[in-house]
């Protein structure tokens, strides 16, 4: 699934973190743009809600890797979301309740476009809410 609008964006996330809500515990969903393999945001469904991530660009091989500079980090701190002291072994993260779907929602745009630097005219895909251990596709109920 794609979307390339804003309006479309935030409707593909509100759509898939509801479907995320109503999953078991320790499925995911992941955000990302085509193309650009360090720029995702996932969620993925604890008993409290959701726990959500920023890929820190930190991961691979050195000369691969393309860490999230200082000030964009304390942009993200600045959102709420808890740094990791260690960026190589995991993301920046942020827990949500699940109550409203649109700030979340809302929020995850604002990551791709201040934190990715995207164009406000992006593209954004996902493959959908997955199975923690298998990552199989979930059926809608």
């Amino acid at each position: 699934m794609k979307a390339s609008n804003r309006e479309q964006r935030l409707e593909l996330f509100i759509r898939n973190l509801q479907e995320l809500l109503n999953a078991p515990p320790g499925s995911a969903v992941v955000f990302e743009i085509p193309g650009r393999p360090l720029a995702y945001v996932q969620f993925e469904r604890t008993p409290e809600g959701l726990k959500g991530e920023v890929c820190s660009g930190d991961w691979g091989p050195r000369k691969k890797a393309h860490p999230l500079p200082p000030a964009t980090l304390n942009r993200l701190r600045a959102m709420g979301w808890q740094i990791p002291p260690r960026l190589r072994e995991n993301n920046p993260s942020k827990t949500f309740s699940g109550e409203n779907l649109l700030s979340i929602a809302e929020e995850i745009e604002q990551i791709f476009l201040e934190i990715f630097l995207c164009p406000p005219e992006y593209t954004v895909r996902t493959e959908g809410v997955l199975q923690s251990p298998g990552k199989e596709r979930l059926q809608s109920p």
